[in-house]
């Protein structure tokens, strides 16, 4: 705004993504905020954890749009920093306490550690077998390889439960741009990176109902292989 629009250097006018951008993660950053610090009153490491995955996928998510690439500066520093981050804050995936016959290591840590690890080769191989799967059935490539790393790093945050989430809801904003793509300029081709990211943070905002939802089917599937309990 002190700029009246116009770059400090040459003066020539910035695009209008630049403030839309700013005030897309201004308001995310408001509502990661409302939902976690004043709803849940989770720890504002949790929260650093959601907001850097924010700017993250708000970053790929126009990269994406514009060049149809998802940077690799992204994801390959993004994975292992938010793996230690799981280290750092094992609260972020809230623990099961899985390894707790282990009393001689810090079992929430642990626990914390490997749900990063899970998220991301759960997160990463569902987009890797879509790909190869539409491989096989179109005889070219349905998705590339960036929204593998894209998704391997969204579940390093949120865990195997929600990444399987943002799979799945993932598609249904796909949709809403593939429909008038293919009508009106009769193209296939879509980057997917934007819609990865709406859905991972459409399922982090909401994740008690898509984690409950994610159990539900667990319950479901378990009493379908053992039966009903006598």
């Amino acid at each position: 705004m002190f700029l009246l629009g116009r770059c400090r250097a040459c003066g020539n006018r910035l695009s209008i993504r630049y403030p839309l951008v700013e005030l897309l993660t201004g308001c995310a950053f408001l509502q990661l905020y409302y939902i976690f610090i004043v709803c849940r009153s989770e720890s504002f490491c949790v929260l650093f954890g959601y907001l850097a995955l924010c700017c993250a996928l708000i970053i790929s998510a126009f990269v994406d749009l514009e060049l149809r690439i998802i940077p690799n500066e992204i994801t390959f520093i993004g994975i292992p920093v938010f793996v230690v981050l799981s280290i750092v804050c094992p609260d972020l995936h809230h623990a099961q306490n899985t390894l707790r016959r282990f009393t001689f290591i810090d079992i929430h840590r642990l626990d914390s550690f490997i749900a990063s690890l899970i998220g991301i080769f759960t997160g990463g191989g569902l987009i890797f077998l879509c790909g190869v799967m539409g491989k096989l059935l179109f005889k070219k490539d349905a998705m590339g390889f960036g929204d593998v790393k894209l998704m391997g790093m969204i579940g390093a945050v949120v865990g195997w439960k929600l990444a399987v989430a943002v799979f799945f809801v993932a598609p249904f904003f796909g949709l809403l741009m593939a429909i008038p793509v293919f009508v009106f300029k009769k193209s296939h081709l879509i980057p997917y990176g934007p819609f990865l990211s709406i859905a991972a943070l459409v399922c982090i905002c909401f994740q008690d109902y898509f984690i409950g939802q994610i159990n539900l089917y667990i319950l479901v599937f378990r009493v379908f292989l053992n039966g009903f309990p006598a």
